[in-house]
């Protein structure tokens, strides 16, 4: 099934699929939010910070998005890239009608509840659009925001896996959650 590129916007932030032209805002994003993104991802090479490592891995979002793989998004705030939403591993397809979601956001953007308006917008859009039964997300436990923010869109936990991540050199736990889509509907067969 392929997806197609789509723009959802909320009161507040714009959510598009990404483009390969976006590469060099990829790289200006990660670069000032090295130190702030540090402690939940792993080590990056210095390849990771450079423009043509982005063009190659935005060429390869716009394949998965042409194969039905994913979605990936920035998250706008007016000219600003305030943050990237992924919708991945997806499986909109019997038997399990799913997808995992990821996400960050930028340091100055936090506190504002950009991303909780960011996550409904692609909550909507996987649960309407691409009609998923099942959104999972996971987060380590330390992180309470990545937590206050999944919790407000109405993820549950379903589970905590010891030592799940290893992420600069240690082993990180790793809590897991799911959103269900109550009002999903079985598709028509041809």
């Amino acid at each position: 099934m392929k997806i197609d590129p789509v723009r959802l916007e909320g009161p507040r932030v714009v959510v598009r699929s990404t483009r390969i032209e976006d590469a060099r805002r990829f790289v200006a994003y990660h670069e000032r939010n090295r130190a702030h993104l540090a402690p939940w991802e792993p080590a990056r090479e210095d390849a990771f910070y450079t423009e043509p490592y982005w063009t190659e891995r935005l060429r390869r979002h716009e394949e998965d998005r042409e194969r039905g793989a994913g979605q990936r998004f920035v998250i706008e705030l007016g000219e600003e890239l305030a943050g990237l939403l992924s919708l991945f591993d997806l499986e909109a397809r019997d038997p399990t009608w799913r997808g995992r979601v990821g996400y960050s956001l930028d340091a100055g953007a936090e506190g504002r509840g950009l991303m909780s308006e960011a996550l409904g917008l692609v909550v909507r859009y996987a649960f309407d659009v691409l009609n998923l039964k099942r959104l999972q997300a996971g987060y380590q436990p330390q992180n309470a925001r990545s937590a206050r923010v999944l919790e407000r869109a109405g993820f549950v936990k379903e589970g905590y896996h010891r030592e799940f991540f290893y992420v600069r050199g240690a082993w990180h736990d790793h809590v897991d959650t799911s959103l269900l889509n109550r009002a999903w509907r079985a598709p028509q067969k041809p």
